[in-house]
């Protein structure tokens, strides 16, 4: 075949279309019903059940609207369940919008000085490439997320409750992107040119100001200080008065967040297993943890997660959920879409290949809280995503132990459910920088 597509090709693509026999047919359903419907393995479909051998019972499921909070979602609903032991209460929901306020306040802080770092490189290196491509974004990961409940606490939802902004960012991150582009040059220029510190320090403490003015317009205040008030499972009022966010979370939130770690699957060129990963271009809170990954084989993830369902934690995770995935039906299985069965493809990428070719990434954040065990090897999950009640069942989603293993790349749980032994070669490796290029470092929404 030339360089050059011509008439003589095209008419060898036709030739071929042809002679193929029931192509009609297949035409006229996805013409009439699209591609993923007229492909869903319907055998498959009906093998997900919606029972578990192992399950932690967990609340209402949340909504995160048209934003791309859900790693922020999927992190509230692990520490939910927390405090529904330890206030003894039903039902709690924490409030998205108050972390959602410093998270973009935090990001701007970091961007502007991510700007100031690089200022001597030219304006179109990859790291400023990246940085100006990332900029105010609703993403994040899980680290991201344990930065802002350390150092802004939480609160409950009806303290500080979604509002129109919150719900739908687009507009939002418009404005604060904007304008921080021009705060980011600005702060650029005045470095090169010699400008001193205290004077970028002035620059950036205005552009900061103006952001947090635009945050409360949009989003609402950001308490200091509440009073909660809730009837406990065994009927008793209880008032907790003139609580800090952060106060809230120390005395309620018994687990130490810094006991997390983050499992990955990461099998990408020169990622090596038991070895930790960071990137200096990706977080949110200057002076915060850094965003850090540990790869470990896939055994070890799912044996770590087992172990916190049947010790009744739910887990967070982070997966493509943009593959082999039924949202409104709320089935995430591997081949439940039979696309190259349909189109007759000989597809041969594996979990590997389709994720240095970037064709497969962490796109969303969700929480484990089931398993079904059959001689103690899970064959699928229970998730609760932050869609709403609408999709899945009432907003659950099942997965299948093969869709896992395609899928997921991060799980967070807590270090006393893994191994003695890989616990100690997570304290004993080292940390790895890695360019911001690296699929891994793609932000959640």
């Amino acid at each position: 075949m030339d360089q050059i597509l011509n008439a003589q090709d095209l008419s060898l693509f036709e030739e071929d279309y042809e002679k193929r026999d029931g192509l009609k047919k297949l035409q006229n359903n996805i013409l009439r019903h699209g591609i993923n419907e007229s492909c869903i393995d319907e055998s498959l479909y009906h093998e997900m059940k919606d029972v578990f051998s192992v399950e932690v019972k967990t609340g209402k499921v949340t909504n995160q609207r048209q934003s791309g909070r859900c790693w922020m979602f999927a992190g509230l609903n692990v520490l939910r369940e927390i405090l529904k032991e330890t206030l003894n209460v039903k039902e709690i929901e924490l409030s998205q919008a108050y972390l959602q306020f410093y998270d973009k306040l935090e990001k701007a802080n970091f961007f502007l000085e991510k700007g100031l770092e690089h200022a001597d490189e030219e304006l179109d290196s990859r790291d400023n490439v990246f940085l100006l491509d990332s900029a105010l974004g609703d993403g994040g990961h899980f680290h991201m997320f344990t930065n802002l409940v350390k150092k802004y606490g939480v609160v409950p939802f009806d303290v500080m409750p979604d509002e129109a902004v919150s719900k739908n960012t687009s507009e939002l991150n418009q404005v604060l992107t904007r304008y921080l582009m021009q705060g980011y040059l600005g702060l650029r220029e005045a470095k090169r040119e010699g400008a001193k510190q205290e004077v970028l320090e002035t620059m950036k403490q205005g552009y900061l100001n103006d952001v947090y003015r635009i945050l409360k317009m949009s989003l609402g205040n950001p308490v200091s200080s509440f009073t909660y008030e809730y009837e406990d499972k065994d009927g008793k009022f209880v008032r907790l008065e003139n609580l800090t966010p952060k106060q809230f979370y120390e005395r309620y939130l018994k687990e130490e967040l810094d006991d997390y770690i983050c499992l990955a699957d990461a099998p990408l060129n020169g990622m090596k297993q038991y070895q930790k990963y960071t990137c200096d271009l990706v977080n949110n809170v200057i002076g915060g943890d850094p965003v850090i990954f540990f790869n470990v084989p896939l055994s070890v993830m799912k044996d770590a997660l087992i172990k916190s369902l049947e010790d009744k934690r739910p887990c967070w995770f982070a997966a493509d959920v943009s593959t082999q995935s039924l949202r409104k039906e709320g089935i995430l299985a591997d081949g439940i879409l039979q696309r190259k069965e349909l189109f007759s493809l000989n597809y041969t990428l594996n979990k590997s290949k389709r994720a240095n070719l970037r064709a497969s990434f962490c796109n969303h954040a969700m929480t484990f809280t089931g398993v079904n065990l059959v001689d103690g090897v899970p064959n699928r999950y229970k998730v609760q995503n932050s869609w709403g009640e609408e999709n899945g069942f009432k907003g659950y989603y099942l997965m299948s132990d093969a869709w896992f293993d395609e899928y997921v790349y991060e799980v967070f749980v807590n270090k006393k459910y893994l191994d003695p032994e890989v616990v100690e070669k997570y304290e004993k490796s080292t940390i790895e920088k890695q360019s911001p290029y690296n699929t891994l470092w793609i932000e959640m929404e």
